[in-house]
């Protein structure tokens, strides 16, 4: 992705501190939020002075970007290692599958709900720093989704496939992240199912909208 915030990272010394300053922007945001985070707190984690920061990046909002890219590296490999064979879909319990499913893209978010949380935000505050990068993401896991639903289609009640693909990722994600990111700031307040326990509970309303007959 294009970022006019970053200058271009090409000596093998540049790529090195490059990464030095992500591994420490990392490490910042398991602790704190990134407005908490300075460029002198970034410098000193990497072990760099603040001048070699801003030789490398314009100002610490332009490690925004890396940062969403790291979001989609990792949520492409997460996405790789849970793939499910298509005759193991097709036999499976929908109701089951669906559990094991959300169980893992809950773990994934909570695990990555530092890089998540800042990239989710900064890029609403700042929309020029991704650009319409999100719509392909949210693309790409329609049409997963909508490939799963065929594999299952014998086990699905709602006659219109996109639609249902396009319902289900709204229900899981937005719960799923919402609960994730900002349990004790939002609706996920007042929920007392935690861990794999609420991720069984966003699947089994998944599944019952699945199974669910049109009126």
């Amino acid at each position: 992705m294009s970022n006019s915030f970053a200058r271009p990272a090409i000596q093998a010394r540049s790529i090195k501190t490059q990464k030095k300053l992500m591994d420490a922007l990392e490490g910042l945001l398991r602790k704190k939020d990134f407005d908490a985070i300075s460029v002198p707190d970034l410098a000193a984690e990497a072990g760099v002075a603040v001048g070699t920061v801003y030789r490398r990046f314009e100002n610490k909002e332009a490690l925004i970007p890396l940062l969403f890219e790291l979001w989609k590296a990792r949520s492409a490999l997460q996405m790789e290692t849970a793939a499910v064979e298509a005759d193991e879909v097709a036999c499976a319990d929908l109701r089951q599958l669906l559990r094991k499913q959300m169980r893992a893209a809950y773990r994934f978010i909570c695990e990555q709900a530092h890089i998540l949380r800042a990239v989710h935000l900064q890029g609403r505050l700042r929309p020029q720093l991704i650009g319409e990068d999100w719509k392909q993401l949210w693309q790409d896991a329609l049409a997963g989704n909508r490939a799963f639903l065929e594999l299952v289609r014998d086990k699905v009640r709602q006659p219109d496939l996109d639609r249902a693909a396009e319902m289900m990722i709204y229900i899981a994600n937005t719960a799923l992240v919402e609960k994730a990111l900002f349990n004790e700031d939002g609706p996920g307040y007042v929920v007392s199912a935690a861990g794999d326990a609420f991720a069984d509970e966003i699947a089994d309303i998944v599944f019952g909208y699945l199974s669910l007959s049109p009126a």
